[in-house]
């Protein structure tokens, strides 16, 4: 409780302190209506010039940043896109999902089945598509096994983590996601999910 009105207070001096007059130069306002209409020119010039190079700045480090994210998720592709031209044993897997529903609210809708092939340390966003809109999943594949979830952080509690057994020729799960915001409640109800190491040269030489 105390964090909320700590919160609330400021927000609360954010918008009523947006609100007062910003005075070239940082000056109060006394002093600023003492100046001579020329000093204020010169002022109002310098304090255009500080902010002109302050905003180049800030757009210079968000394109900076932006760069970087762009930098770091192509070299992500580009470690998986390498995982998958020269996939081995286990480092692929296939995942069927279907069956089941997805509750929105008071209803549970039936969505198209789906089928993704995931690789080591990859994560994916799929669509469940239904018939009049469209939900997304997360599907990781890790050391841990495969994590499925309706929000991006895999990690949290609510997430389902699937543990590799017998993937070698499939296995069933059954599948329920534990909504949130609601106790008790789930959004993908009771789907019927089938994991396989997918099929690669390797794995077929091992297999024999």
């Amino acid at each position: 409780m105390k964090t909320i009105i700590k919160s609330l207070a400021a927000i609360i001096i954010l918008i009523f302190g947006g609100c007062a007059t910003r005075y070239p130069m940082g000056l109060d306002e006394k002093t600023w209506q003492a100046l001579p209409p020329s000093e204020r020119a010169k002022l109002q010039a310098k304090q255009a010039q500080i902010d002109a190079r302050l905003k180049l700045a800030a757009e210079r480090h968000r394109h900076e940043e932006r760069m970087r994210q762009l930098e770091i998720e192509k070299e992500k592709q580009e470690r998986i896109s390498a995982l998958y031209r020269r996939a081995g044993y286990k480092d692929i897997v296939r995942v069927n999902i279907e069956g089941g529903c997805y509750r929105i609210y008071k209803k549970c809708e039936p969505y198209r089945p789906i089928s993704v092939i995931v690789a080591l340390n990859e994560t994916k966003k799929v669509p469940l598509v239904m018939r009049y809109g469209t939900e997304y999943i997360w599907i990781r594949y890790d050391e841990h096994g495969v994590a499925i979830d309706d929000d991006a952080d895999l990690d949290d509690f609510d997430a389902a983590l699937l543990l590799p057994e017998r993937w070698e020729r499939g296995r069933h799960y059954r599948l329920f996601l534990q909504d949130p915001y609601r106790k008790g409640k789930t959004t993908l109800t009771n789907a019927r999910v089938f994991v396989r190491y997918f099929p690669t040269a390797v794995t077929t030489s091992n297999c024999r």
